[in-house]
């Protein structure tokens, strides 16, 4: 007996990625959490057995055949190239059954439903994505050495700078020193030399430092609040570039762990943006659907078999499958 042909969505990520499989007429038939998939992180070789992975587990799970693989990574900016494509795929996969695009796309395709928007994703790092329906343009996304502006990685960095000031001062008193002390379990500023260089200490540990910069900020501290303002402003600035010439996109979606966590970031993103952009009428709006999600969507698309029908069957089946496994 034939098996039946599926599409699998995965949202890739540095250290955990989940795959969707769904049928053609967009019923979503499994989930799973594999590993990481960012090739600048584990390497081509370890992202492409870990998605393996994934589709052999989907597979099995709802007893179906990959026809279609869509998936979002983190190393790209955009749609990836050819050869980009072919090297990814190396002999595990078949490039003509393959979609690689940028984790932010997938993410804007769960926002929009598959339409024209916007996307800015601030987590352990930060970037915005405009897709006006002709063409897709980014702002940010350079990485934690060369700045992503309202990630929990250069809040974080901001917070641990501000405490060095306070520590030398010359800047001013702030809570931060004190809780950075807590917060790394040091007796002496000087001991967060050795625990940041450390190699083990990546950038998604120090960006959990940032959930303390917002407590302060929350807590009316003036350093703190300050460095979310400075932040956040940075990050609008850098949708409001892409927005500025791109008539007719009027939502943005906001998505990741800062704004998802911390309400505090998004009213200042939005008010941010607002004024960058006064005589425009600007939607703030969650994600309808998630990356793994948008992933299916962005398949569905490249079949030309996306429409109203699937979209809805996407969303409730999902939500009734990842419920399911809540519950387990």
């Amino acid at each position: 007996m034939e098996k039946k042909k599926i599409i699998i969505g995965v949202d890739g990520g540095g250290s955990k990625s989940i795959g969707v499989a769904a049928d053609e007429n967009g019923h979503a038939l499994a989930v799973y959490r594999g590993g990481g998939t960012n090739a600048y992180q584990t390497g081509v070789e370890q992202a492409r057995r870990n998605l393996k992975e994934i589709v052999d587990r989907l597979e099995t799970a709802c007893g179906g055949v990959c026809a279609l693989l869509s998936v979002g990574l983190p190393s790209l900016d955009t749609t990836a190239d050819e050869k980009t494509l072919r090297d990814f795929a190396g002999d595990v996969f078949d490039p003509q059954s393959l979609i690689l695009e940028s984790d932010a796309c997938m993410a804007l395709e769960g926002m929009t439903g598959g339409d024209r928007g916007m996307i800015v994703i601030c987590g352990t790092g930060s970037m915005a994505l405009l897709d006006d329906g002709n063409s897709q343009r980014v702002a940010g996304g350079w990485g934690y050495l060369l700045g992503d502006p309202g990630s929990g990685y250069g809040i974080a960095m901001a917070g641990l700078r501000a405490a060095i000031r306070a520590w030398e001062r010359t800047g001013p008193e702030t809570g931060l020193a004190d809780r950075a002390l807590a917060y790394w379990s040091i007796k002496q500023p000087r001991d967060l030399i050795e625990l940041i260089y450390d190699p083990a200490c990546g950038p998604d540990t120090v960006a959990r430092f940032a959930g303390e910069v917002f407590a302060l900020a929350e807590a009316g501290d003036g350093a703190a609040l300050g460095i979310i303002r400075e932040e956040t402003r940075s990050v609008a600035w850098q949708a409001a570039s892409l927005l500025q010439n791109a008539q007719g996109v009027e939502k943005v979606g906001l998505y990741g762990g800062i704004f998802q966590h911390q309400p505090l970031a998004r009213r200042l993103f939005a008010d941010a943006l607002r004024e960058r952009l006064p005589d425009r009428t600007i939607q703030i709006v969650n994600p309808v659907y998630p990356p793994e999600i948008g992933a299916v969507i962005r398949g569905l698309k490249r079949l030309g078999t996306l429409n109203a029908e699937k979209l809805a069957a996407l969303k409730t089946t999902y939500e009734k499958l990842t419920e399911a496994k809540g519950a387990k």
